[in-house]
């Protein structure tokens, strides 16, 4: 799938930074559920590579700014948090001033975009992870010296600052969930909708927390395109109605009845009497094993 962007060169003083915003993104809504718990992205196949995208373009460039204007867009379910927040996504090495961050904002709707690409190669990623994993724990012990993240909450917008490792990780993690047949699973999901966990926070010693403490951003997959589909298919799989069956009535001879005639009466006392006959032996035999 591919994915364009809006691309915005901003200057504000010494500042220069570079601004990618991700075209045609509606199906996508910023989740929060608590400090304690994380925050999740939820939206379509489309948003979901959209962000595995992102993640690529900050794993080799640690420069750019990914915006995603999402605060306009419908919530996409009643139960829903109504969260409304645009989304930013880039490195600590961008040396974004999030107190500028308005500005910025200011500026770009005000200035005609440029039009850019990814080129999206799969196996230099996946050669770039493995020099990662080849140096785990060089690279790991570097990174507990520093700091790894922040996250801010800035003009109805969340800022989310990281570095190329953390967003590697969360390529790889988007990529698994991609690589899901996630449109059937959502139309068998019931009320608990396709998730995984793709980025991980580590907090800043600022806040007092050590570096192991980490908070989570997960992403829900949720397309209301197959509402009826899903519908459809619950339907389906609901279970019928128990069958209700008329109570057998009990038979009785009625002597002033008129529209039997003598055969049939006979038939009738016969039936009765056995009935009561059986009844009789299957008492005498509970009796006679003590089983009453």
């Amino acid at each position: 799938m591919k994915i364009k962007f809006d691309k915005y060169h901003c200057r504000l003083g010494k500042a220069e930074h570079t601004i990618l915003v991700p075209r045609d993104i509606d199906v996508l809504q910023w989740n929060t559920i608590g400090l304690d718990w994380g925050n999740e992205l939820i939206g379509d196949r489309r948003a979901l590579y959209a962000l595995m995208y992102t993640c690529a373009i900050l794993t080799f460039d640690e420069m750019k700014i990914v915006y995603f204007p999402i605060k306009k867009n419908e919530k996409l379910y009643e139960k829903f948090w109504d969260y409304r927040h645009d989304v930013v996504f880039t490195c600590n090495k961008s040396g974004l001033h999030t107190a500028d961050w308005k500005k910025y904002r200011q500026m770009i709707s005000k200035m005609p975009p440029e039009s850019y690409e990814f080129y999206y190669d799969r196996d230099r990623i996946d050669l770039f992870a493995q020099e990662y994993k080849d140096n785990y724990y060089k690279v790991m012990d570097k990174r507990e010296k520093t700091c790894v993240g922040y996250e801010k909450d800035q003009f109805d917008t969340w800022i989310v600052a990281m570095d190329k490792f953390a967003f590697l990780s969360g390529y790889e993690n988007l990529r698994k969930l991609a690589d899901r047949n996630l449109e059937l699973e959502f139309i068998k999901c019931g009320e608990y909708p396709p998730y995984d966990i793709f980025l991980t926070y580590e907090l800043s010693t600022r806040l007092f927390h050590s570096y192991k403490a980490a908070y989570c951003y997960g992403f829900m997959f949720y397309d209301p395109s197959l509402h009826r589909q899903k519908e459809l298919y619950e339907a389906a799989r609901k279970p019928e109605a128990p069958k209700v069956f008329p109570k057998k009535k009990k038979l009785e001879l009625n002597e002033h009845d008129t529209t039997k005639t003598r055969g049939q009466i006979k038939k009738i006392n016969e039936s009765i009497a056995k009935k009561k006959r059986k009844k009789k032996n299957d008492t005498t035999d509970k009796l006679r094993n003590g089983t009453r």
